[in-house]
C-alpha cells in the first residue's frame, strides 16, 4: 500500500531520526504484543476474509468452512426454516438443526464511509489501514495495530485513541510523537516511558508527571538530554535495519 509505505517512513524518520522502509519487513516487530487479525477462504466466494484475531473471541479461532465476508451476508441472511418446523423443537435442536447449518462468521468488517483498507478484519470512518483490527471513526494511516481510534500515523500499536505518530504505543490516549509507551496520556515526544501523564521530551520515565527532558524521572539540561537521546536513537536504528527487530521493547527493558 504506496500510502501506508509513505507515512511509516514519514513516522519512523520523526520518531527515530532516519526513515525505515519496506513496511511489510517489520511487520513481526511491528505485531510483536498486538492481537492481529488472520485471514481465512469465503466459504462462498474463495475471496481472502479477515477475522478478529482470537484474544477477541475467548482466545478462539472460528471454523474456517464457516467463514464469509461482510458483502457476502445477503446471500445468508436468510433462514431455510420455516415457523412451523421450529416451534415445536426442542432446545437442543434449535442449535443443532436450526442455528448451526445457516451459522456463518463475518469478516471483513467494514462502519461508515471508509477508503484504503487492507488486510482488516474490522474498521471504517478512515482511510489507509493496513493489517489491522478495530480500526475506526478519523483514522488515518494505521497499520499492524489493534483498537485505535481517532488516531492518525500510528503503527505497531494496540489500544490507542486522540494520538498521533506513534510506533509501539499501548493503553493510552492523547500522545504524539511517541515510540514504546504504555499507559500514557497528554504527553509528546516519549521514548520508553510507562504511566506518564503531562510529560514531554524524556525517556526511560515511570509514573511520571509533569516533566521535561528527563531521564529516568530525572530533568537534564536541554544539551545534555539530546546528546544522550542521540545515542540511544543510533542504536535502536542499526539494530531495526540490521535485524528488523528491535530485542528490548518497553515491557522488557531488562534485556537492554
Amino acid at each position: 500500500m504506496i500510502e501506508i509505505e509513505k507515512e511509516f517512513g514519514t513516522t519512523s524518520k520523526l520518531l527515530l531520526g532516519q526513515k525505515l522502509e519496506n513496511i511489510d519487513d517489520y511487520g513481526e516487530w511491528l505485531s510483536k504484543n498486538v492481537p492481529q487479525p488472520y485471514v481465512a477462504k469465503s466459504s462462498l466466494s474463495g475471496i481472502d476474509v479477515w477475522l478478529p484475531p482470537p484474544l477477541v473471541y475467548l482466545r478462539k479461532t472460528f471454523n474456517k468452512s464457516k467463514v464469509i465476508s461482510m458483502e457476502e451476508m445477503e446471500k445468508r441472511n436468510t433462514s431455510p426454516f420455516s415457523p412451523q418446523e421450529i416451534e415445536n423443537a426442542t432446545l437442543k435442536e434449535v442449535s443443532t438443526k436450526f442455528i448451526k447449518p445457516v451459522a456463518y462468521f463475518c469478516g471483513n468488517f467494514r462502519f461508515q464511509n471508509y477508503e484504503n483498507f487492507d488486510k482488516v478484519s474490522g474498521g471504517g470512518g478512515g482511510r489507509n489501514v493496513y493489517h489491522s483490527e478495530d480500526t475506526y471513526l478519523d483514522v488515518k494511516n494505521i497499520a499492524f495495530s489493534n483498537y485505535a481510534l481517532y488516531c492518525e500515523n500510528v503503527f505497531g500499536s494496540h489500544n490507542i485513541t486522540y494520538s498521533q505518530f506513534c510506533i509501539h504505543a499501548y493503553n493510552s490516549t492523547a500522545l504524539a510523537r511517541c515510540f514504546e509507551v504504555e499507559s500514557c496520556s497528554n504527553s509528546q515526544d516519549l521514548l520508553f516511558c510507562h504511566n506518564c501523564e503531562n510529560v514531554r521530551d524524556s525517556i526511560f520515565c515511570f509514573n511520571a508527571k509533569n516533566l521535561k527532558y528527563a531521564i529516568g524521572n530525572i530533568p537534564l539540561p536541554i544539551e545534555k538530554y539530546k546528546e544522550l537521546k542521540g545515542k540511544l536513537l543510533g542504536e535502536i536504528l542499526k539494530e531495526l535495519k540490521e535485524k528488523k527487530q528491535l530485542g528490548f521493547d518497553i515491557y522488557n527493558l531488562n534485556n537492554f
